[in-house]
């Protein structure tokens, strides 16, 4: 999982400088990660695939099981910030402030796509069968890299990883399901059907 480098010079957009666009786009990154709440009944969370580039478009797929009854249908919230585009919006603005309200009015695009209850129970079993240190690798220098992260949940279970840009090599199963699930979520959202859980 590579990544180009945000700025050949390493210089930042003025954009980026502003507090304005610091307050916009923390509250635009949270409403991309935040995946909990009454907003999903009846649905509780199962996993989540989040990917944050250093100076990009963030995107996350979260998959729900329903809560009273495995068998009925789970599903998967898309959620991705369109960053240039809010960009240029406050580029328009030239030296006025934003409004007090722009934090609501993100360019966040939001899909919920249907799942098999028995694919969600499928993912859960394989999940749960993984076997990763809770920790692992050595000590990693901040990097400006693409950060990839996975959480898991199981009622007040939560277990969460992240790596950026390369996995430690005892998290290559991690990186394995992410990859897998990321492609397979993304064809689901062009119109094909979810691959079954054991050919991922």
């Amino acid at each position: 999982m590579k990544r180009a480098r945000s700025k050949q010079n390493g210089k930042h957009d003025p954009i980026e400088m502003r507090r304005d666009w610091l307050r916009f786009s923390g509250s635009a990154w949270m409403h991309v990660w935040v995946s909990g709440g009454a907003i999903h009944d009846p649905h509780d969370r199962v996993l989540q695939l989040l990917i944050r580039p250093w100076n990009g478009d963030h995107e996350s797929w979260t998959v729900y099981r329903h809560q009273k009854d495995a068998r009925k249908d789970g599903k998967i919230v898309f959620k991705k910030w369109d960053r240039n585009a809010d960009k240029e919006r406050f580029r328009a603005l030239g030296s006025k402030e934003a409004p007090k309200d722009s934090d609501t009015k993100t360019n966040v695009t939001e899909r919920h796509l249907p799942v098999p209850g028995h694919w969600v129970q499928e993912l859960e079993r394989a999940v749960g069968a993984l076997a990763v240190p809770p920790i692992a690798g050595t000590v990693q220098p901040l990097s400006r890299a693409t950060e990839y992260k996975l959480s898991f949940w199981r009622s007040r279970q939560e277990s969460e990883f992240c790596w950026c840009p390369t996995p430690p090599s005892a998290w290559r199963p991690l990186a394995n399901i992410f990859e897998s699930l990321l492609r397979n979520f993304r064809q689901h959202a062009a119109g094909k059907s979810l691959a079954a859980v054991h050919a991922l």
